[in-house]
């Protein structure tokens, strides 16, 4: 049975959603839609229905707004039932911030969401998109969502066209999430939080050196020695063109899509860094490891093995056998676009007589001689020959390797001027990071990347 306090929370409610939806027509300056008629019929008792709400007192503002809307018919309807109000129990003052959220009809997103999931998406991308409305489209009605649930429009520098506008936890947590799921470095690279905007780690180089000695004999010394790995913060921006035709109907689309694009963008613009990047500025001055890895560190496939489909075990055990002890013990794995692993590793594996992807029914990821296979669609996929061509695949320990700095969450900026002629809105989203390879090895000995290349011939 249940209680009277779960009554009241479900009236509660109840009430919140019949307020939201005549708000929403009201601050648009229009009818209700069918739908919203329809809905609010329901909840006061209009039609044949006697009514999810009771009339109590304290809400005679809130039915007035809707009773306003109704027709001399529903009226009548309404006083042939008897209504009284006074009879019913009052419900529990609604409290507004850190309340449940009540979205209205005509916000909800047709179709499944792309972006926000879990039990709470729909609510996290309703309060996104209303942030998204008040602190870049200035909605007065997006501003008091914001302010009266807490959610905060601070900016991330002095003025907006600056810093820009730090977003909510809602929807930074879903960018993360993404970026971590779409990408490879972020997700396994080590995490370096950056409290400024340059952070240096210290790395052991070297240690102490075990001598035999004579009895009475002088023990010569040595130390543990030292460098530093040093971290500096690049700005990286990932902007999204928007129809300025935008309303409050569409603020869970809206949050909805900027948010999986944002975040798809930085999570390709990180891996090309961690992957590809030379050190020039499309990639941020970042270099990653098909540049930094020193010749120890490499492998070529034998001679005429010049495609995906022509690399045979020989050169993935070469790569397994020269990989030092110490970067096994740490997550090793193969990185490889998935099109490069089906016309290699998945051949190989099915030539050989089996299927090595482990539990294939409960989606797990592949595992080729023993280590799991990391897919990264910015790597190499050509499945043509190609010569002396570095990067095919990794094999190796990504936190063992490489240091990826993080510098701060992500921040938004808006622009109306930037496509002005095709009457749409720039969106821009930026973020700090930083990709050092430090562990690449030397000319002679590897590090804890180990790279394939193919042959000139």
């Amino acid at each position: 049975m249940r209680t009277l306090q779960e009554w009241n929370d479900e009236h509660s409610n109840l009430q919140a959603e019949l307020q939201g939806i005549v708000a929403t027509a009201d601050a648009a300056d229009r009818e209700l839609t069918a739908e919203e008629q329809t809905r609010c019929e329901a909840l006061v008792g209009v039609g044949d229905d006697p009514g999810l709400i009771a009339n109590a007192k304290g809400q005679a503002d809130l039915l007035s707004r809707f009773e306003d809307r109704l027709t001399p018919a529903d009226t009548k309807r309404r006083e042939d039932r008897k209504i009284q109000p006074e009879t019913a129990t009052a419900p529990t003052q609604i409290q507004r911030s850190g309340s449940r959220i009540i979205i209205p009809s005509n916000a909800r997103r047709i179709g499944s969401l792309t972006a926000f999931k879990g039990p709470t998406a729909e609510e996290d991308a309703y309060k996104s998109g209303m942030w998204i409305m008040g602190a870049l489209f200035k909605s007065e009605r997006g501003i008091e969502f914001c302010r009266d649930h807490g959610i905060k429009m601070a900016l991330s520098g002095g003025v907006d066209t600056l810093g820009g506008y730090t977003v909510p936890e809602e929807m930074e947590r879903t960018i993360i999430d993404l970026r971590e799921e779409r990408g490879v470095f972020r997700r396994y690279a080590r995490r370096e939080p950056m409290t400024s905007d340059i952070k240096r780690i210290p790395r052991r180089t070297g240690g102490p050196t075990l001598y035999y000695v004579a009895d009475n004999t002088e023990i010569t010394a040595s130390n543990v020695t030292w460098d530093q790995v040093t971290l500096t913060a690049r700005k990286a921006a990932a902007m999204v063109q928007f129809s300025s035709e935008v309303n409050e109907d569409s603020v869970i689309s809206i949050a909805d899509t900027l948010t999986r694009e944002i975040a798809y963008a930085m999570a390709n613009g990180e891996d090309q860094a961690g992957f590809n990047g030379d050190g020039s500025s499309t990639y941020g001055g970042m270099v990653g490891l098909k540049n930094a890895l020193a010749a120890g560190s490499v492998v070529t496939a034998v001679t005429g093995n010049t495609a995906f489909s022509t690399l045979d075990m020989e050169d993935f055990e070469s790569m397994i056998g020269l990989l030092p002890l110490y970067a096994n013990q740490d997550d090793p794995a193969w990185y490889i676009s998935r099109a490069g692993w089906a016309a290699s590793m998945l051949r190989l594996a099915a030539a050989a007589g089996g299927n090595t992807m482990e539990g294939i029914g409960a989606g797990m990821s592949p595992v080729f001689l023993g280590y799991p296979v990391r897919f990264s669609q910015v790597m190499n996929s050509t499945l043509t020959a190609q010569t002396s061509t570095a990067g095919l695949a990794y094999f190796g320990s990504l936190r063992q390797g490489v240091a990826f700095g993080d510098r701060r969450g992500i921040s938004i900026m808006l622009s109306e001027h930037r496509y002005f002629e095709l009457d749409q809105l720039a969106i821009k989203g930026t973020e700090r990071f930083d990709i050092v390879v430090h562990e690449k090895g030397t000319a002679s000995l590897p590090g804890s990347i180990i790279m394939l290349s193919t042959p000139s011939s």
